[in-house]
């Protein structure tokens, strides 16, 4: 795809009012435009990125034979009722009259609504368990908006919901979706640890919560390196690795997904029941698991990322490659790179704009895709190949650039 034929306002300088590294870098490199505080629009670029994570949540959510479906984000203060959620969700809930005096909310979260799914569904013990997940945008009066697309008003979020005949066959389930959770980080380029945490708003039970590392996170656990166990400081802290007993230390980390097993909460407060093989009604079993998709593409984008700009993972880069000609393009070397470039086309961005090479250089470095390819007179035909992540550069035949970059 041709520089030229998207929007891509990339600047000089990163925003003077953005202090999240990620926010600076994701608006310099013209990802995403902020509005107002935690509200951003997604332009081009960021959107191939946030749907490259998406198509790998996909992925790894169909081999666990999850649904995929999409619910409203209006919502009734009727449906919220029954848990008692409208009135302890009111201060991160955006809640007001629909001018028909019906009181709703913008959706902070959707428990109450597939629960109201599936109990409407009249669900026979044959019929579970039960995996529904939704990618749909959120909204949460966010008092905190200050660290660029980690913490938005407005976020894109995976929530998946499992039901369940009993307790066993929920934590059978709960544990498989931490291991599909450790491979969509893993795939998307975060080391993500397994955090005990407290249920906060959502449930009195513990939870637990996926945690990267890093100084940008406003997080603190308690991480034991020995072992890999972490827990969230909010249930206390210890000199000691309660799991192995060896030395722990707090550390600053960002979240990037929760899980929640409520038992047989939803079940019961909401009347969401089952035929059991005794033909009587049960109250199901309901766990919810959640991914923040916006907010991991900011974590990507903390954790890798250096003084020149973004440096994407090939699994959920905008491009695997970005190709520019250094020097004056004759007719040869033009069709070269255009040749080159239509074998790939869906994969590759060409700077074809008339700036000096310098220029370009300097964007391709803050765009972050993952390998640069520079044509040149002064190569005799050959192909010059930059990987963004570790700033080695060889020298390459045209056949050998194809295959680089097919391989990646």
């Amino acid at each position: 795809m041709n520089f030229h034929d998207l929007f891509i306002p990339t600047k000089n300088a990163a925003p003077a009012d953005e202090v999240s590294r990620n926010g600076q870098l994701l608006q310099q490199a013209g990802y995403v435009d902020k509005l107002h505080a935690g509200v951003y629009s997604w332009l081009p670029l960021g959107l191939r990125v946030l749907e490259n994570v998406a198509r790998v949540i996909r992925e790894e959510h169909a081999a666990i034979g999850a649904n995929e479906v999409l619910m409203p984000a209006l919502q009734p203060k009727t449906l919220w009722e029954e848990t008692g959620r409208w009135a302890t969700m009111r201060e991160v809930m955006y809640q007001f009259d629909d001018g028909h005096h019906h009181d709703v909310g913008l959706a902070a979260t959707h428990e109450e609504v597939i629960v109201d799914i599936v109990r409407r569904s009249q669900p026979t013990y044959r019929d579970l368990p039960y995996g529904l997940y939704q990618m749909q945008w959120k909204f949460r009066n966010e008092p905190r908006a200050k660290s660029g697309v980690m913490r938005g008003r407005e976020f894109l979020m995976k929530d998946l919901y499992s039901f369940h005949a009993s307790a066993e066959d929920l934590q059978t389930y709960y544990e498989c979706v931490h291991e599909v959770y450790g491979k969509i980080f893993k795939r998307c380029g975060l080391q993500a640890l397994i955090t005990e945490a407290s249920g906060g708003t959502f449930t009195k039970r513990h939870s637990h919560e996926f945690q990267v590392l890093s100084p940008a996170g406003e997080d603190n656990i308690l991480h034991c390196p020995s072992c890999g166990y972490a827990q969230n400081v909010e249930l206390g802290t210890s000199p000691t690795c309660p799991k192995c007993g060896a030395a722990a230390s707090i550390e600053k980390s960002i979240e990037v997904g929760n899980t929640f097993n409520f038992g047989d909460y939803y079940g019961t407060a909401m009347r969401c029941t089952f035929t059991d093989a005794q033909g009587k009604r049960q109250p199901i079993h309901v766990a919810s698991y959640g991914i923040g998709v916006s907010r991991l593409v900011g974590a990507v984008a903390e954790v890798h990322a250096d003084d020149r700009g973004l440096v994407w993972p090939a699994s959920i880069a905008p491009f695997r490659a970005h190709v520019l000609i250094a020097g004056k393009a004759d007719d040869a070397l033009q069709k070269q790179a255009s040749a080159f470039c239509a074998e790939h086309s869906a994969h590759v961005l060409f700077d074809d704009r008339e700036v000096s090479p310098g220029y370009k250089l300097k964007d391709a470095d803050l765009l972050g895709v993952p390998l640069r390819f520079v044509f040149s007179a002064r190569n005799n035909g050959r192909v010059e190949c930059t990987e963004r992540a570790t700033g080695t550069t060889t020298i390459l035949t045209e056949a050998e650039a194809h295959a680089r970059l097919t391989a990646l």
